[in-house]
């Protein structure tokens, strides 16, 4: 079976073609009326599809070797489709395909063929075109007005996927032994029929994140702090703004709260409003920096923690630097409203299928020096903390 073009419009019917011939040797092959598909996507029940011939050929067909026909079917794509739809056929030995399932929208305009894009882009930062790059999708030339970019990574974005970096890491700084593991996830709520949508109820997302420290040499190991993060907010991974320094920028905005579920005077909780852009310089395929500060007010009283301003601050800032198949190196900084306080939170990780073919996530190392490495402890300044470890995804 042939690749069809990697975006389709699901409004319309589906083309799918198979390519009957032998390099080896002469042939005789039976055309079917219809072909039985499988159809795929993220979080959507599989669904089989009966797709017709769309040519009234014969039904046997001779091919001398080295000879090809190609027959093709169509039908219709389930309208519950979206995002990345994998098309498997049910009675050939024949690989699947990938395609990007698009419902446009009037108001954006007709959606541009990812061949197209691709030369009229040329690639931004430094990369070549949407073709070869895909990273690059959505940091290519600044769209028509009133027609945002459909970047591929946002095409082919699962609707479950990671936020922030998931890892599990040790160490004994202080001669005191410790570990750190984090768990974190984000679910786009909606699905929209075209993924150009800005909308805001077909861009909102919902987040968790679970972060825990573990003592290790207190007597029975307990956890010295767990904290629990729920969030729900609006979040495009790109907003169509690209230029020869700027390969993308994205653009987040909600609400989030932070607790860490104890009671007494061990109890720490808050609730922040966020503003948070962030932007990519450079090739995305290739050594990139990224800039992401965090803008946040605190929302309600904090009676478990009043002066945590005066240790977090009202800013977080990210700053990112490296290569998707080589070493990324990550700093998260923090300053308080009183001097001399606030944090910095500094990651470096390397692909460990580089090392070990086969595998997949990082190999990790975690250095966090400051205030308030939980919320427990947001007023105390840690023994400088390097741990080492796994992570399933880094920023």
């Amino acid at each position: 079976m042939l690749q069809p073009a990697k975006q389709i419009d699901t409004s319309k019917p589906l083309v799918l073609t198979l390519l009957f011939g032998d390099d080896d040797a002469d042939g005789r092959y039976r055309i079917p009326d219809t072909l039985r598909v499988t159809a795929s996507a993220d979080m959507t029940p599989p669904a089989q599809l009966v797709l017709t011939r769309r040519d009234a050929g014969a039904a046997d067909i001779e091919l001398a070797k080295g000879e090809y026909r190609k027959v093709s079917y169509t039908g219709m794509l389930p309208a519950a489709m979206r995002g990345t739809v994998r098309l498997e056929p049910t009675d050939y030995d024949a690989s699947a395909v990938l395609v990007a399932s698009v419902r446009p929208d009037a108001t954006l305009g007709p959606l541009t063929p990812i061949s197209q894009t691709s030369a009229a882009n040329g690639g931004a930062g430094g990369g070549a075109g949407l073709a070869s790059t895909p990273a690059l999708a959505a940091g290519a030339a600044t769209p028509a007005v009133n027609t945002p970019p459909t970047a591929i990574d946002l095409l082919n974005a699962s609707r479950i996927s990671f936020n922030e970096p998931m890892y599990f890491i040790a160490g004994n700084s202080g001669e005191h032994a410790s570990a750190k593991f984090q768990l974190s996830f984000k679910y786009r709520i909606f699905q929209p029929d075209d993924p150009r949508s800005h909308g805001v109820i077909d861009n909102l997302y919902f987040a968790y994140t679970q972060f825990s420290i573990w003592d290790l040499q207190a007597p029975s190991a307990p956890f010295r702090d767990t904290n629990y993060r729920p969030s729900l907010y609006y979040y495009l991974p790109d907003i169509g703004v690209a230029n020869r320094a700027v390969s993308r920028v994205s653009f987040a905005t909600g609400l989030e709260h932070e607790s860490n579920g104890q009671d007494g005077v061990k109890s720490r909780g808050l609730n922040i409003a966020f503003v948070q852009p962030s932007v990519s310089f450079g090739n995305l395929n290739n050594y990139s920096l990224t800039v992401a500060p965090k803008i946040y007010g605190y929302l309600g009283p904090l009676r478990d923690n009043p002066d945590i301003a005066d240790y977090r601050g009202n800013v977080d800032l990210r700053l990112t630097f490296g290569k998707p198949d080589g070493f990324s190196f990550s700093t998260l900084l923090r300053k308080g409203r009183k001097s001399n306080t606030g944090s910095a939170d500094s990651q470096l990780s390397y692909p460990l299928s580089r090392l070990i073919p086969g595998t997949a996530g990082y190999l990790f190392a975690d250095y966090f020096y400051g205030y308030g490495e939980s919320l427990l402890n947001y007023n105390q300044k840690s023994v400088p903390q390097l741990r080492f470890g796994f992570s399933l995804s880094r920023w």
